[in-house]
């Protein structure tokens, strides 16, 4: 295997290389350097798997850093957005990756995002909380496990914006529930499971909708 060539691309620190079997990948600039690659060079396998490992740690930690540029993410979330990225990137290019390890290459980036301190719990929870606060608190929770978030910093989370008994209020209203199904007994316990299906505690759904019929 031969490199052919080295061309800069439109990418800021990217360059493409091309080899003899006419493949080519996109490429960290600097790394270029750091590997000693050169035009017209012969590479045997060993050298051809660091490149490729170098490509696919370049792309995944581009994609990453603008993954967390877009909103705060857990380790959890980012890691498996960056799995799925890898695959892409290694369709697309038809890469060789027999000699890879694939988790070790995500562990490297995910290293390197915390060497950054770009990955904070806390931060995440401050998004999430205010991207749902039409949820309940203890959906929001649930929710926030399932992401991967140190369980240990769920207390810390402020919920004083807005009561879950506000939250089932605005749900009634924003549906303009007709104050018959309230009174009716299946269609009440229908409204009932659906809020509960929402993860609202069953005494704030009761006492929302006896407000609710009273002032309707």
């Amino acid at each position: 295997m031969q490199i052919v060539s080295i061309k800069t691309s439109k990418i800021p620190n990217q360059v493409w290389i091309t080899f003899s079997d006419s493949s080519f990948i996109p490429f960290f600039i600097d790394d270029i350097v750091k590997l000693s690659l050169a035009k017209n060079q012969e590479i045997d396998d060993s050298k051809l798997e660091t490149i490729i490992k170098n490509c696919l740690l370049f792309k995944g930690k581009e994609y990453a850093l603008r993954q967390i540029a877009i909103s705060p993410k857990t380790e959890k979330i980012i890691n498996q957005k960056i799995k799925i990225f890898l695959r892409k990137i290694i369709l697309k290019y038809k890469l060789n990756i027999s000699g890879l390890n694939l988790t070790e290459i995500n562990q490297e980036i995910i290293d390197y995002l915390k060497v950054k301190k770009l990955l904070n719990d806390l931060d995440f929870i401050n998004y999430f909380v205010k991207k749902n606060h039409k949820k309940s608190r203890q959906q929001i929770i649930y929710l926030l496990q399932q992401h991967g978030v140190d369980r240990n910093l769920l207390s810390q989370i402020n919920f004083t914006q807005e009561n879950d008994l506000t939250k089932i209020k605005s749900y009634l209203n924003k549906k303009n529930i007709d104050i018959s199904k309230i009174k009716d007994f299946k269609e009440k316990n229908k409204i009932k499971s659906a809020l509960f299906r929402r993860g609202f505690n069953i005494s704030d759904i009761n006492i929302a909708i006896d407000d609710y019929d009273e002032f309707r």
